[in-house]
């Protein structure tokens, strides 16, 4: 009797703790898909490690992307160099879907931070990140207009 009670425990416990390891191990949906030509025929590819910062080859021999379709969370930056350096020549978002470009391989990072490295390029148009105009810039005549236009009226 106490061999079947210690059997059904034994049972029970496995039967509660394997599911909840299964899915430590389980595929979270996360994938970067892309098409390319191989020999004249479209050739499907997947990568399913989009580990941030981690640069990964695509499987096309002269770069000639197809389609991508970014379907993870992360934003993937394609670069036209086998070692993601310099500018990248495609920022695909999350879920976004582009065709037709030329890489060799893609990196991801969070979206957040493609964010924050995006507030950067008002910097070229008179603006810090932080929304404050530069004196001297084209912005900056815009608001001395506006507020011209505004002090003859008041």
């Amino acid at each position: 009797m106490r061999l079947r009670t210690t059997a059904v425990a034994l049972a029970g416990a496995l039967a509660l703790t394997l599911p909840a390891g299964a899915q430590a191990f389980a595929d979270d949906g996360q994938a970067f898909n892309y098409v390319f030509l191989k020999d004249g025929e479209r050739q499907l590819a997947q990568i399913s490690d989009v580990t941030e910062g981690k640069c990964q080859k695509l499987a096309v021999a002269d770069g000639a992307v197809q389609e991508i379709a970014n379907d993870t969370d992360m934003v993937a930056l394609l670069f036209d160099n086998a070692t993601c350096s310099g500018e990248p020549v495609v920022a695909a978002g999350p879920g976004e879907k582009v065709g037709d470009i030329t890489a060799v391989a893609v990196a991801f990072e969070h979206a957040e931070h493609a964010e924050q490295g995006g507030q950067g390029e008002h910097a070229e148009h008179g603006e810090h990140a932080d929304g404050a105009v530069m004196p001297g810039s084209d912005a900056d005549e815009e608001e001395d207009l506006f507020d011209k236009a505004f002090s003859a009226v008041g």
